[in-house]
């Protein structure tokens, strides 16, 4: 694979500080000029400079540009770095996807290693640390709102990344999604085909705070929309409390409710438990339909009704986009929705089965 092209402004900056070119105290040429030099994007040279001042050979200050320092040691080995770190959002990634199979199958034909670290390893770094020891980060973020510094920071630093799982308007960066609001709206049409007509969405945080979540909530609404159908919305939940989980299942059972949606399978395996502690069956009672589609869904009984979100290919598309980048190949911010799955199993059932059976 061919050396970065902020590699290769780097290489040309320090032999023309070796050469004198640029003598301790003068000034560089400025990200603009670097990019159009270099007919690169302004993130590629901003990265060449701030990866000079990583190495203390220039000092950057804000509003008047970068100058060499006055006893830079300039070495011209490359330090071109190979690591591709994955941040998942919890230490145990059985929730979350096999996404590593479809990274590690497309970054194997390359120079870089794949380095897989729960959101905590995180407490233990700066940004600066990521800057000097990663040449890309593919991040997925555990909200909306809670990750926002460290990525603009990353942006700032000029750092390449690809967000997995959600995206995030304010940052401009690549990002990979499954088709959540068609997924969603699959599976509430399915529950209607049912004849179900009283069908909750439920979710743990505030809707806004994920955007997986919020188009998930959206397809519910569009689906029914279309049959004048009132949404039963539940949302900002403590699914670990058992009580809590106990009370809501008492108001879905007085509110006449038939049928769940949950955010996740995770929440749907919580919540079929709860209903059978009250002795409420699934399906005959309510269907419950969850998301992702993990293994846990096909170990439940009864195994659960799904939306399959492909991983892998996830995956793999975000490594795609990662690469790309560091080979600067594309400079666009591309979003990729990966097409999704409804796996009808056990845990719903046609409502008109009982009609026909009660009017025999």
């Amino acid at each position: 694979m061919k050396e970065p092209l902020y590699q290769h402004i780097i290489m040309d900056l320090k032999q023309a500080i070796i050469a004198g070119t640029y003598p301790p105290g003068s000034k560089l040429p400025t990200e603009l000029n670097l990019s159009e030099t270099y007919g690169v994007s302004r993130i590629t040279s901003k990265r060449a400079l701030v990866e000079l001042e990583n190495e203390g050979i220039v000092i950057r200050v804000r509003g008047k540009g970068s100058f060499v320092r006055e006893k830079a040691v300039v070495s011209q080995s490359k330090t071109i770095k190979k690591d591709v770190l994955f941040i998942l959002p919890f230490p145990d990634n059985t929730t979350v996807g096999n996404y590593a199979q479809g990274m590690f199958e497309v970054i194997q034909a390359t120079h870089y290693r794949l380095q897989m670290q729960p959101h905590q390893y995180l407490s233990n770094l700066d940004v600066k640390d990521i800057v000097e020891r990663y040449a890309g980060v593919i991040f997925y973020p555990r909200n909306n709102h809670d990750d926002i510094e460290l990525l603009y920071r990353l942006h700032l630093f000029g750092v390449p990344t690809v967000l997995i799982d959600k995206k995030i308007d304010q940052l401009p960066f690549s990002s990979v999604m499954a088709n959540n609001e068609q997924g969603a709206y699959e599976a509430t049409r399915h529950l209607i085909a049912q004849k179900h007509q009283k069908i909750a969405f439920i979710n743990i945080d505030a809707i806004g705070k994920k955007s997986s979540v919020r188009d998930r909530y959206f397809g519910y609404l569009k689906a029914l929309h279309g049959y004048e159908l009132e949404p039963y919305h539940f949302e900002q939940l403590d699914p670990n409390d058992s009580q809590f989980l106990m009370t809501l299942c008492t108001e879905l059972q007085r509110l006449n409710i038939t049928a769940i949606i949950a955010e996740n399978d995770v929440l749907a395996i919580q919540l079929i438990n709860a209903l059978k502690k009250q002795n409420v069956s699934i399906p005959k009672d309510i269907a419950v339909i969850g998301f992702d589609n993990i293994q846990a869904a096909q170990l439940i009984e009864p195994h659960l009704t799904t939306v399959a979100q492909n991983f892998e290919e996830m995956g793999s598309a975000a490594m795609r986009l990662l690469l790309a980048e560091l080979d600067e190949t594309s400079i666009e911010h591309d979003q990729v929705v990966v097409p999704i799955q409804l796996i009808e199993r056990a845990s719903t059932r046609n409502l008109k089965e009982e009609d026909d059976v009660t009017n025999d």
